[in-house]
C-alpha cells in the first residue's frame, strides 16, 4: 500500500500557444494530473488500482546541428508518461525535465513494481508494449489535415482579399501614419533630452528624470559572442543565402541566444544605486557585429557557433550580432522616478491597441484566440498556428521569451522605495548603453528614418488613391 503523504510536481513547458503550467501529484489514492493547456484544461486523476501498466515514451523532434533553430517550444527530444487503465482507456502526459523527471520517475517506478515496463522507449513501441489501440487514430489524424487544409486555404483567401485595394490603401495609411507619428514623438524626445538636466540618484525630484551612470548587477554573465560582463544580452548568427544564378541574396538567421536577467538592471553613479523598471521602455542599444572573412570573433562567439555546429572557418558567409547591456557599462536612463507604492500593478494590463501590440508581441494572443474557439475547433487551429509558427520562427527559436519591455513587475521592493519607470503621463522612457550623445544622435537617426518612411508610405497611398479617381 503507498504511503500516505503526498508528493506533488510542478513544472512549466513551451508549447505553439505559450507556456503551460502543469503539475503531478501523487497520493495514497493514484495520480492527479493538473493543467492549464488550451486543449486539456482541467485535473484528471487515475486510482493505483486502476492502472494496468505505465511506462515513459519519446519521440526525437526535427532539427539538428548545423541547421536553424527551431521554434522555442519545439525541443529536439520529447518524453511522456504512458498509462494504461483497466478500463482499456490510455493517459498520455508531459514529464518535466531534469531532477524533477527523475525523482518522479523513480517514485513512479517504486509504486507500481511490475507494473512498470520501461522508460525512455520509442512511443510507437511504448504504445504496443502498453497494448494501447491505434484503431480511429488514422481517420482522425485524416480528419485533423484536412480540417488545417482548409484553414490555410481560408487564410490565403483572406490575404488575397486584403492585398486588394479597397484594403491595401487603408492598412498602409494607418501603417505610414504611425510610422510618421512616432517620428515626431523621437524627435519630441530628443528635445526633451536635449533640455533636461542630469539629475544625481540621491538627489533626484520625483517625476520626469535624467540620470547618468554605470549598469550594474550582483550576477553578471558572460555575453555569448563577445564573452563581456553582461547584465542582459542577445545574440543573433546569420548566414549569407544567394539565390540560384548567386547575384543577388540576404542574410537568413540561423541562430539566436541570450542570457541574463531583464528584471535586473540598476543604474549606479557616485551617489547611490536606483532600480530601473524596464516595462515599455524605450531601448537604444549598440549593435555589434561581426562578419566571416572581415572581422575575428572573440573566442566565446567562436565556442557559440561550435555549439550550434557552425565554424567560423571562411567556408561559409556568417555574421554574428550582439546586443548587450554591459556590466559596469555606461547607462543612460530618461523615465519617472516614483515610489514603489504608487505603482498601482493591478492598473497595468493594458487596453486598446497598446494591449494588443503587446499580446501580439508576446504570442499571447494565441492561447487567447484557441480558449475562446469552440472544443471542435481547437486542435485544427492549434497545429494551424504551431505549422505558421514553425515556417516563419526558423531561426529564431533561441530568442530571449520574456524581452525587456516586458518584464514583469518588480517583487520584494518596499512600499517607500524608488525606482524610474515608464509613468503614467505618457512620458518619455529612454535607456541606451550609451552617454547621453550617443544616445541623442541614435534617437534623431531612427525619428528621422521613420519620418522618411512615414511620408513615403502616405504619398504612395495618396498616388494610388489619385490613380483609382
Amino acid at each position: 500500500m503507498p504511503e500516505a503523504f503526498t508528493q506533488r510536481w510542478t513544472f512549466s513547458q513551451p508549447s505553439p500557444l505559450g507556456d503551460i503550467s502543469s503539475s503531478v501529484e501523487l497520493t495514497s489514492q493514484g495520480l492527479t494530473f493538473h493543467s492549464d493547456a488550451a486543449l486539456d484544461t482541467g485535473s484528471h486523476t487515475v486510482r493505483w488500482d486502476a492502472i494496468t501498466q505505465a511506462a515513459t515514451a519519446v519521440a526525437d523532434m526535427p532539427g539538428g546541428k548545423n541547421g536553424p533553430d527551431m521554434p522555442r517550444w519545439m525541443p529536439s527530444r520529447l518524453e511522456w508518461l504512458l498509462i494504461a487503465r483497466t478500463d482499456g482507456a490510455a493517459l498520455m502526459r508531459p514529464l518535466p525535465d531534469g531532477d524533477a523527471r527523475d525523482r518522479l520517475v523513480a517514485e513512479l517506478r517504486r509504486r507500481l513494481g511490475p507494473r512498470w515496463v520501461g522508460e525512455g522507449l520509442p512511443l510507437h513501441a511504448a504504445r504496443r508494449r502498453l497494448g494501447l489501440s491505434s484503431r480511429g487514430q488514422t481517420l482522425k489524424v485524416a480528419l485533423l489535415v484536412l480540417a488545417v487544409l482548409a484553414i490555410l486555404f481560408g487564410l490565403l483567401v483572406l490575404l488575397a482579399l486584403l492585398a486588394s485595394p479597397v484594403f491595401m490603401l487603408p492598412a498602409a495609411s494607418v501603417v505610414g501614419g504611425c510610422c510618421f507619428q512616432r517620428g515626431l514623438a523621437g524627435l519630441r524626445d530628443a528635445l526633451q533630452i536635449t533640455n533636461m538636466p542630469t539629475a544625481r540618484v540621491t538627489s533626484a525630484a520625483m517625476g520626469l528624470v535624467e540620470l547618468q551612470g554605470r549598469a550594474v548587477t550582483d550576477a553578471p554573465c558572460a555575453a555569448g559572442a563577445s564573452g563581456r560582463a553582461s547584465v542582459w544580452w542577445d545574440v543573433a548568427v546569420d548566414a549569407w543565402e544567394s539565390d540560384a544564378k548567386g547575384s543577388d541574396g540576404g542574410w537568413r538567421q540561423l541562430v539566436a541566444r541570450h542570457g541574463g536577467r531583464t528584471d535586473a538592471l540598476v543604474l549606479q553613479d557616485a551617489t547611490g544605486r536606483l532600480p530601473i523598471w524596464l516595462r515599455d521602455a524605450d531601448l537604444l542599444l549598440q549593435e555589434h557585429a561581426w562578419e566571416s572573412g572581415k572581422d575575428e570573433l572573440p573566442a566565446a562567439g567562436r565556442e557559440l557557433l561550435r555549439a550550434a555546429g557552425l565554424a567560423w572557418d571562411g567556408a561559409r558567409r556568417l555574421r554574428v550580432r550582439e546586443r548587450r547591456m554591459e556590466a559596469g557599462g555606461p547607462l543612460y536612463v530618461l523615465g519617472t522616478l516614483d515610489e514603489a507604492r504608487h505603482l498601482d500593478l493591478a492598473s497595468l494590463d493594458v487596453r486598446g491597441f497598446a494591449g494588443l501590440a503587446r499580446a501580439l508581441r508576446t504570442g499571447a494572443w494565441r492561447s487567447a484566440l484557441v480558449q475562446r474557439l469552440p472544443g471542435v475547433l481547437r486542435p485544427p487551429v492549434m497545429v494551424t498556428l504551431a505549422y505558421l509558427d514553425m515556417l516563419f520562427s526558423l531561426g529564431r527559436g533561441g530568442e530571449r521569451a520574456s524581452a525587456p519591455r516586458d518584464a514583469a513587475p518588480p517583487l520584494g521592493l518596499d512600499p517607500a522605495a524608488v525606482l524610474v519607470w515608464k509613468g503614467r503621463a505618457g512620458r518619455p522612457f529612454i535607456v541606451s548603453d550609451q552617454r547621453e550623445t550617443g544616445a541623442l544622435a541614435q534617437l534623431r537617426k531612427r525619428s528621422l528614418l521613420l519620418l522618411a518612411v512615414g511620408a513615403g508610405v502616405m504619398c504612395w497611398c495618396l498616388h494610388e488613391l489619385i490613380q483609382l479617381f
